[in-house]
């Protein structure tokens, strides 16, 4: 149950996100379905999980020497990539501008932790 309300959340902060950066006509709303989201949320995940540890990984020097502005970049890209997979997959969810992409990298997770918190109530005896 915890996982599907963790996914719900997650497409919500995604949905959240790309609505806000299209206020400001940095991204654009391209999902037909409702279920889009969530299939966005899926390919977050993965590449979250799988491109995104390589990629810090590769970039850890640079990172060094510019105090983190490197992670914030990466981040941006991989948001990117989100975009870019689910239009490749066949089901466009957003499209986003490289300003975009760098807010929304940022929104994403603040605007994901805040519904988490005021969601998820976790148990205070653990």
């Amino acid at each position: 149950m915890q996982l599907l309300l963790r996914w719900a959340i997650s497409a919500a902060a995604l949905y959240l996100t790309v609505w806000i950066l299209s206020a400001f006509e940095l991204a654009q709303l391209d999902a037909t379905y409702w279920y889009s989201w969530f299939i966005a949320v899926i390919i977050m995940a993965l590449v979250n999980a799988l491109i995104r540890p390589i990629a810090r990984l590769l970039t850890a020097p640079l990172n060094c020497l510019t105090f983190g502005i490197l992670g914030v970049i990466i981040n941006a890209v991989m948001f990117w990539l989100v975009a870019a997979i689910a239009a490749g997959v066949g089901t466009p969810v957003f499209q986003v501008k490289p300003l975009g992409a760098l807010i929304g990298s940022v929104l994403v997770g603040a605007i994901g932790a805040i519904l988490s918190k005021l969601i998820i109530r976790e148990r205070e005896d653990e």
